[in-house]
């Protein structure tokens, strides 16, 4: 079971390309915090996946405590293995914060996208000015605690900034020394026609990551890797929409996913702490999710495509059982280039890749 909680819709970002909805001092209350706890684990379980999602949790660092003592103590007196996790905008992490967070287990992203150029392009204050010093003094804050794996970086794409996205992936994982690098296309946005300008651009990123497992240098592209990973078991992970995730809003209204929590209307929403599922709409949208386009009954990349993605496919086409045609492009051009890492490295019997792919040690060609 997955739980999130959306602590407040308050951020100090203006990023244009944000779907968490209007910005406003609206948070949760400990009393919604308990309750969505409460309700959460009256679901028989053996693991927990506990994280903050917002606006930005770290404005409400009282509560995220709060709330992260709670689950702390009601998971371990129900033998509830717990992992934590959160997401942030890293303009708030310091000393102390970070301190805590290590003591208390939290694997951390830091939304960064790329280098200053790539970054400021979106990740703005309200005021207008860039936000990359303050994001990058977090980050440094961070590295200073948490060491490879225990964190993360996502870095959004989009048609405005993808021109730097080469020299982003490089920068982050050379100049800041980052291992793990999360890049989230924004799929909501106007991408046009540039077809050839953004696979060349991918084949760039896939140029890299080959060049690095060959310098045995460790790095982690989830576009990469997790397609590498389709290939090699034949299957992509399938979206629990409605059923192994709850995202609850400051309001206490539930949602399958939490990028659906957005102004908070309760479209789609499948109830309220305080009253429970509303059973019906839970169970139309587990019923309906998954992918009914003709197209991709028979598409040979069916089984390793996301196009199964409930909120997702909703933004985009209004219905969370049918996909659009830039999923569908991104899709194609991301197993593309996974192919192209995967293929390369596996025929070059590359040590790194065969060890982390195929768990092969000391593999001589």
């Amino acid at each position: 079971m997955i739980l999130y909680l959306s602590l407040t819709h308050n951020c100090q970002l203006r990023c244009n390309y944000c779907y968490a909805g209007e910005k406003h001092h609206k948070s949760m209350s400990r009393e919604t915090i308990l309750k969505g706890i409460d309700f959460t684990l009256k679901t028989p379980m053996q693991k927990l996946e506990f994280g903050f999602f917002g606006g930005e949790p770290l404005m409400e660092w009282e509560l995220f405590q709060f709330a992260t003592y709670e689950i702390e103590t009601k998971t371990k007196e129900k033998n509830i293995e717990l992992v934590k996790t959160f997401t942030t905008n890293g303009v708030l992490l310091d000393k102390e914060k970070v301190k805590w967070l290590r003591e208390h287990g939290f694997y951390v992203v830091v939304s960064i996208d790329g280098n200053e150029a790539m970054h400021n392009t979106h990740r703005r204050y309200a005021s207008g000015e860039g936000t990359f010093e303050a994001v990058k003094k977090g980050l440094l804050e961070l590295q200073k605690v948490y060491k490879d794996g225990q964190y993360a970086v996502i870095s959004v794409v989009t048609p405005e900034n993808i021109n730097h996205l080469p020299k982003s992936v490089k920068y982050l994982h050379q100049e800041l020394g980052i291992k793990d690098i999360h890049l989230a296309l924004n799929y909501f946005a106007n991408w046009g026609d540039e077809t050839q300008l953004y696979t060349n651009i991918y084949h760039q990123v896939a140029d890299y990551t080959i060049e690095q497992y060959r310098q045995n240098n460790q790095l982690n592209l989830d576009i990469i890797d997790d397609k590498i990973k389709t290939e090699i078991e034949s299957s992509c992970k399938s979206c629990s929409f409605g059923e192994l995730k709850l995202a609850i809003a400051p309001s206490g209204n539930i949602y399958p996913c939490e990028r659906l929590i957005g102004n908070d209307t309760g479209e789609l929403s499948m109830g309220n702490v305080y009253s429970g599922f509303d059973s019906s709409q839970r169970a139309k949208l587990i019923k309906e999710r998954g992918n009914t386009n003709e197209e991709c009954k028979t598409c040979p990349l069916k089984e390793r495509c996301t196009n199964s993605c409930g909120c997702t496919n909703y933004t985009l086409t209004n219905s969370i059982n049918t996909t659009h045609g830039t999923i569908c492009f991104f899709q194609k051009l991301f197993i593309e280039v996974a192919d192209k890492v995967g293929s390369t490295l596996y025929e070059e019997r590359n040590q790194m890749f065969m060890e982390k792919f195929y768990g092969v040690v000391n593999m001589k060609r």
